[in-house]
């Protein structure tokens, strides 16, 4: 039987029992294969409509979407959002295990993994970036999202009110 990369469900553990990468789960197999790994939130950062969801995710996991713009879309990604995205993985991995996806695990998920090293765990943004490359082949942000990682690293400077 040959296996195409369709056929592929490719889980990418960034905290191993902690917080998982990888591509959007689009049949059963894929949940079935979420659940093998303890997983026990799935945090989407596409629409609906880039990956609609198997039936039965919302009754086995915590779900959330959260969408965040990649290459494809009008938008571009801001620090609010990234930074709005952070929380909402703060919150889901109270409950244990989260798998963040996005369409391909390519752009928006491995990203949000980045800047929660970052801010979470204390890497910079290269070192964040060169373990996610590690851990999960095939990782491109593209610069401009990175450059709001590196926005996450600035200390905040107070300012002062008269």
């Amino acid at each position: 039987m040959v296996t195409t990369s369709r056929d592929r469900f490719r889980i990418s553990w960034v905290l191993v029992d902690t917080l998982a990468l990888g591509p959007a789960p689009l049949a059963e197999r894929h949940l079935q294969r979420l659940e093998a790994e303890q997983i026990k939130s799935v945090f989407s950062l596409c629409g609906e409509d880039e990956a609609p969801p198997p039936a039965g995710l919302n009754q086995r996991f915590r779900f959330e979407r959260f969408v965040l713009p990649d290459h494809r879309s009008s938008q571009i990604l801001e620090l609010h959002q990234l930074q709005a995205a952070i929380r909402h993985l703060d919150l889901l991995s109270q409950y244990g295990p989260v798998y963040v996806h996005c369409v391909a695990a390519m752009e928006r998920s491995p990203l949000l993994c980045i800047a929660w090293l970052v801010k979470r765990q204390g890497l910079t943004p290269t070192e964040a970036l060169d373990y996610i490359m590690q851990v999960h082949p095939g990782t491109n942000p593209l610069p401009r999202q990175l450059a709001l990682v590196r926005q996450l690293e600035s200390p905040i400077i107070p300012t002062s009110h008269s």
